[in-house]
């Protein structure tokens, strides 16, 4: 043999003896295995529901099955929820399944179900159940664990829930805020949310139109103000109010960076509108003017709001400091504009003479909405003594102390001129009586002579 044939032929040696060593490893590391699962299949039958969306609860059926030749005794079964699976109250995790039968007896087969929780901010995708298969049996010692992949949807939606405000004030600074919910099975990141008016009639005051929200959970709802104005020379009227959201949408297009890391690459956008009515109440003043000597009352009445006001009337309720002694206690004014000005007379009577009384007055109206309104107006008014309206009931008593007086005054001259004229007639009488007495006793006749 030659010295190249003798290396060729080591060479084969060398080779077999390297396959040979390879397949008995092969063989050990598979009997290895296999001395740990004694042959024991688990496999997910199903899940329901199948998929399951973020924040459902899910049950999953799983089945153990004994493919080997020997039974295998007091075997049971675990889960362990990890992210995102959460374990639920009285549920349980760890099942008894007894003994598993040969791979030719009946009794090799089991199936087990689980329920278990899906958190709210998973995103969709497949994600792994961890699962424990042992027993205690000291002849077939059974461990070995696997993982089941679930299926998880996820979808992404909002909606704009409320707004705080249905009407604006020309002229009047507001707080209008927006609800937005999360009514999808994600969580909605880095969300931004911006509104615009007709015309640019709203304005928002000290900030933008732009609100950032980093998070809204599923189910959950946040709210974002916004202090505007409107001109105050804005016609009444419903105005258009158009709002924009747009969020990450997590499940709609990811990529992998260098890095490694999961980084969104689309926005969605919810574009929505919704009506504003400018416009709708208005102020009023009143103010005291003059009161004549009947007891008449006269006000002025003035539009000072930044908004019309339709069949006007002003009336002065029931209360305890002033009553209305003659005629109705309400008056129509009819139509006021913006800044319109008129006036309104009551006859009052107050309760109390030189005192500031606190006077009450309803102003009722047809707002530019078209509601009929109702505004209250009260203030101090001073009650004169010169102001008693004819006929009320001071009034009369004081006309009947003043006949009182007036006949006893009469009484007293009617007693005086009499008693003067009976004191004249009985000083005649005496000056009379004095007089004939003088002359009977010097009179010529009755002298008679001495005899």
């Amino acid at each position: 043999m030659g010295l190249k044939n003798f290396a060729s032929f080591i060479f084969l040696i060398l080779l077999c003896l390297l396959l040979c060593s390879g397949t008995a490893f092969a063989a050990s590391t598979l009997d290895s295995n296999r001395s740990l699962d004694k042959g024991i299949s688990i496999a997910l039958l199903n899940q329901d529901p199948d998929p399951v969306n973020p924040g459902d609860v899910l049950e999953v059926r799983i089945a153990i099955e004994n493919t080997g030749y020997n039974d295998i005794e007091n075997c049971y079964l675990k889960i362990e929820p990890e992210y995102p699976f959460r374990a639920l109250s009285g549920e349980n995790l760890l099942e008894d399944i007894g003994t598993l039968g040969k791979r030719s007896e009946d009794d090799r087969r089991r199936v087990v179900k689980f329920k278990i929780g899906v958190e709210n901010d998973v995103n969709e995708g497949k994600y792994p159940l961890k699962v424990y298969f042992y027993s205690t049996d000291r002849k077939n010692k059974v461990s070995l664990n696997r993982e089941l992949t679930i299926d998880i949807d996820s979808e992404s939606n909002a909606e704009i829930e409320y707004i705080s405000v249905e009407k604006l004030i020309p002229g009047e600074k507001t707080t209008l805020s927006f609800g937005i919910k999360n009514v999808g099975n994600s969580p909605l990141k880095n969300s931004m949310f911006s509104w615009e008016c007709t015309n640019d009639l709203i304005l928002p005051v000290g900030s933008s139109n732009v609100k950032h929200i980093n998070l809204i959970d599923v189910g959950e709802t946040a709210n974002v103000s916004f202090d505007v104005l409107t001109n105050v020379n804005t016609k009444p009227g419903l105005y258009k109010l158009d709002m924009v959201l747009t969020y990450d949408d997590i499940e709609e297009l990811q990529t992998i960076t260098e890095a490694g890391y999961v980084e969104n690459q689309k926005r969605k956008t919810i574009e929505s509108k919704a009506g504003i009515y400018i416009g709708g109440t208005t102020d009023f003043d009143i103010a005291f003017m003059e009161r004549s000597p009947t007891g008449a009352y006269t006000f002025s009445v003035s539009n000072i709001g930044n908004n019309g006001a339709n069949s006007v009337k002003i009336s002065i309720p029931s209360q305890e400091n002033w009553t209305v002694t003659d005629g109705s206690n309400s008056v129509i004014l009819g139509n006021l504009q913006k800044g319109d000005i008129t006036i309104a007379d009551f006859n009052l009577e107050p309760k109390n003479i030189g005192q500031d009384l606190p006077i009450k007055f309803e102003i009722t109206y047809t707002s530019s909405d078209g509601m009929r309104q109702v505004e209250e107006n009260v203030f101090s008014l001073y009650a004169s003594p010169v102001t008693l309206p004819v006929g009320s009931k001071m009034q009369e008593e004081s006309n009947e102390s003043g006949l009182f007086s007036y006949k006893l005054g009469l009484l007293i001259l009617l007693g005086a001129v009499g008693f003067f004229i009976y004191k004249k007639h009985q000083k005649k009488l005496k000056e009379k009586n004095a007089d004939g007495n003088w002359q009977g006793e010097n009179s010529p006749d009755e002298q008679k002579p001495e005899e």
